[in-house]
């Protein structure tokens, strides 16, 4: 097996090729380029994506004030709903006991000074020929109507055509 070191042909020869000659310092030196320099400005997509994230945010935040004042007035809305419901709760109540017919017996008695019918008043009537009803057709059925519908939308398919 053959090692490279520094002693060989191929290391010398190397060396002979490719080392840089030594440099002599001139008197050159390189100008630096005089042109201006373009400003770099805010990118106009950078600018479009900025704004774009701006509007997005105020939406939300927007949306979020909306919500926050229906939630405020639905609150509102349901604190008004319990106390109406609980108004109806007592008026029913408050009802329901005050229809009692002894009070309003007396009532009627006491303050309008009315008189309970005694059965000397009562006079029943009696009919020689019972009550007859007769009810009248009126000749609108579900059949008639439907044929007149179709009757109708005939009529306008052939005025169209």
């Amino acid at each position: 097996m053959i090692t490279a070191s520094r002693e060989s042909v191929a290391y010398r020869e190397y060396e002979e090729r490719f080392v840089p000659a030594p440099t002599q310092k001139s008197s050159l030196h390189a100008v630096p380029d005089k042109r201006r320099r373009r400003k770099t400005g805010v990118r106009p997509g950078l600018v479009a994506c900025i704004g774009l994230v701006i509007a997005a945010a105020a939406y939300i935040l927007f949306c979020h004030m909306q919500l926050t004042d229906l939630t405020a007035e639905i609150s509102a809305q349901s604190k008004t709903l319990d106390e109406l419901t609980a108004e109806s709760v007592s008026l029913a109540n408050k009802q329901k006991h005050s229809l009692n017919m002894d009070e309003v017996e007396a009532y009627a008695v006491n303050q309008l000074g009315m008189v309970k019918m005694d059965n000397s008043q009562i006079e029943y009537v009696e009919l020689v020929n019972p009550d007859q009803v007769t009810v009248a057709d009126s000749g609108v059925s579900l059949d008639a109507l439907l044929g007149g519908l179709a009757r109708s939308f005939s009529a306008v398919v052939e005025y169209i055509r």
